[in-house]
């Protein structure tokens, strides 16, 4: 039996007693594989089960903000970059994030959460995206959007940094131990928190990948992750200048998509070293003992999981839930399907169609 076999098993069993627990398990371990299994688990994971009403509202405040965003998005995905339609793809995006920060008045936008909802959009479409962002926003980002960044991201990298200390001291590390001695602002770390790599990483199934790990881990694993790419990526990096080491390691970290110097980002090693940190490195202790300190409302000491939703187990179920002349318009256009990915897309064109 083939993984895509296993996977659709443990999918036809979710609901059984300890469906839940299997299938975060296997999302950890190995991914959910492609984007027609992401659609039908996240959904089931985040408790995603009603559809987004369509409503004419007043422009929200940080309005102005989120279109400067916007424009610049999805350039760096490699899959969507070059698609002949990203205009309406951003449109699309424009109209989701709007109506959040409609809805969702109190909360802050922060440069990257158009990231974070243009990956829930072309992994889930429109109307399930939309949800997921806000879902999302009131559990997975809401320190980011509701508080003040520096007050929230602070503790983060210091939480990153010891526990690399840490790490580099038991494994006798002394490069790790050197670059983190030295460099006591890990800052290139914060856009992997704030948008969990959507913004840092061009390829849509390596973020997906991690995606399908977060989303069956605790709100701190995003820290360990963090800490685990640059064990795994640091011995490219030269020590011996001191003087310039703080800058060599930022600019390093923050243009992941080098291919000159990360030729492969070596995610599946990532992901395993991620969960030796998470087993041998406990959160509550390091915080303890080193003094880090989180707001105790934090997103940090959650799991955020909801579970019950409908989904459709075969494509014919998907396609019947489609409009016909939806249905015929994609059968028309292949092209377009080929070029994002299938089902995401379906729902686009459904919202275009539809409202127009």
């Amino acid at each position: 039996m083939d993984n895509s076999e296993n996977l659709q098993l443990l999918l036809d069993n979710i609901d059984n007693d300890v469906g839940y627990i299997k299938i975060r398990q296997y999302g950890r371990n190995y991914g959910f594989h492609n984007i027609y299994y992401r659609r039908l688990i996240w959904t089931k994971l985040l408790g995603i089960n009603h559809q987004l009403p369509y409503q004419e509202k007043e422009k929200c405040l940080q309005y102005d903000q989120l279109l400067k965003d916007v424009h610049r998005s999805l350039n760096t995905i490699s899959q969507v970059k070059n698609f002949k339609e990203i205009d309406q793809l951003r449109k699309c995006l424009m109209d989701v994030l709007d109506s959040i920060f409609s809805q969702c008045p109190n909360f802050s936008y922060y440069q990257g959460y158009h990231d974070v909802v243009s990956i829930l959009i072309l992994v889930l479409g429109v109307e399930q995206g939309y949800i997921a962002a806000i879902y999302a926003a009131q559990n997975f980002f809401k320190d980011y959007l509701d508080q003040e960044l520096a007050t929230t991201i602070i503790p983060q990298y210091q939480f990153i940094r010891n526990l690399l200390l840490r790490y580099s001291r038991d494994t006798s590390n002394k490069k790790l131990n050197q670059l983190m001695t030295i460099i006591e602002h890990p800052t290139c770390v914060i856009p992997w928190i704030l948008t969990w790599f959507s913004h840092s990483l061009d390829n849509l199934n390596d973020i997906s990948r991690i995606w399908d790990f977060l989303f069956c881990s605790q709100q701190n694993s995003i820290l360990y992750l963090c800490a685990a790419f640059i064990v795994i990526h640091h011995e490219a990096l030269d020590v011996r200048d001191e003087d310039n080491l703080i800058g060599e390691f930022q600019e390093y970290f923050q243009n992941l998509n080098n291919k000159e110097r990360i030729q492969d980002i070596k995610l599946e090693n990532i992901l395993q070293l991620t969960q030796q940190f998470e087993s041998k490195y406990k959160f509550e202790l390091i915080c303890q003992q080193e003094h880090i300190q989180f707001s105790q409302n934090s997103i940090v000491y959650q799991h955020n999981f909801q579970s019950q939703l409908p989904y459709y187990n075969t494509l014919d179920q998907q396609q019947n839930s489609i409009p016909k002349k939806v249905f015929n318009y994609i059968q028309e256009r292949q092209d377009i399907i080929l070029d994002i990915g299938g089902i995401a897309l379906s729902y686009l064109i459904q919202y275009y169609i539809v409202k127009k």
